[in-house]
């Protein structure tokens, strides 16, 4: 891989990953257009994943640590025997309802093959960015809802969750459908894109120690690793600046700016892969 193709996917990963546009859908097209293998690419994949989690990290680092310091203490509350006399939190409610939301996913483990195949099929992505569009056009006429972190019902957080769980298929964009859920759900509208970035975490974790895993039993690794490096970076780099655009956007209400590019992208994707290539 060079190191320009490197960067370029790197900004690709670390902008749609949190935009609301399918990093993974914008992937697969551009892997297409480019003729390059930088999507498969095992070592790849595990360092642009990395720098997605290290920009939510870096976005959220105080909501991360509240929640790193709330499961310590849930786990010793655990062991104490205190958990039921223990003073229910705002971080705990919040702990308990990130957890819940991330139970729909396991519902995709009969099914992982025939997702898998998908990212192999422009054409199939070119329909899910209008589908991606059409949720974002319905984002801007959802009232503002009250809920917070203390606040957050189960039902909520299975609304989340099941949407995350159909925003696994290339070209529906995880973050776009769970923050339109979680507005739909009744949060506020900083609330629900925190919830979601935050939810993403220990998905892209899992993802990431997985592919890890495969690269070690792969066994090879490329000649060159500055390509791979810098394609980090700068995932690391344009996830930060994607997140702190999102949270603007969908607190001045204007997420549903992204519907008319998802709506000319899939259109044009569809359009070249279905009938001019």
């Amino acid at each position: 891989m060079t190191l320009l193709k490197a960067i370029l996917l790197g900004a690709v990963q670390g902008f749609s990953e949190f935009l609301p546009i399918s990093s993974s859908g914008h992937l697969v097209i551009f892997n297409e257009l480019l003729i390059d293998q930088g999507s498969s690419d095992l070592l790849f994949n595990v360092l642009v994943h990395l720098g997605t989690f290290l920009a939510v990290i870096a976005a959220f680092w105080k909501d991360c640590l509240r929640l790193l310091l709330e499961g310590f203490s849930l786990v010793g509350d655990v062991f104490s025997g205190n958990l039921k006399r223990a003073k229910p939190t705002a971080s705990r409610n919040f702990l308990y309802m990130l957890i819940l939301s991330l139970l729909p996913l396991f519902l995709v483990l009969p099914v992982k093959e025939w997702i898998e195949g998908l990212f192999q099929n422009p054409l199939f992505v070119g329909c899910a960015l209008l589908v991606t569009g059409a949720i974002l056009w319905c984002s801007g006429r959802i009232p503002e809802g009250r809920t917070g972190p203390a606040g957050t019902k189960p039902k909520q957080a299975m609304i989340v969750g099941f949407t995350q769980l159909f925003a696994i298929v290339p070209g529906i964009s995880r973050s776009g459908s769970t923050i339109t859920a979680g507005l739909l759900a009744g949060f506020k509208r900083e609330y629900a894109v925190k919830y979601s970035f935050l939810l993403s975490l220990p998905t892209t974790l899992a993802a990431v120690l997985l592919e890890v895993l495969d690269v070690i039993r792969d066994g090879t690794m490329p000649e060159h690793l500055l390509p791979y490096l810098a394609a980090m970076l700068v995932a690391a780099a344009t996830g930060y600046i994607a997140i702190g655009l999102t949270r603007l956007l969908v607190q001045e209400n204007k997420f549903q700016w992204f519907s008319w590019y998802c709506f000319v992208v899939g259109a044009a994707t569809i359009v070249y892969f279905g009938f001019v290539r």
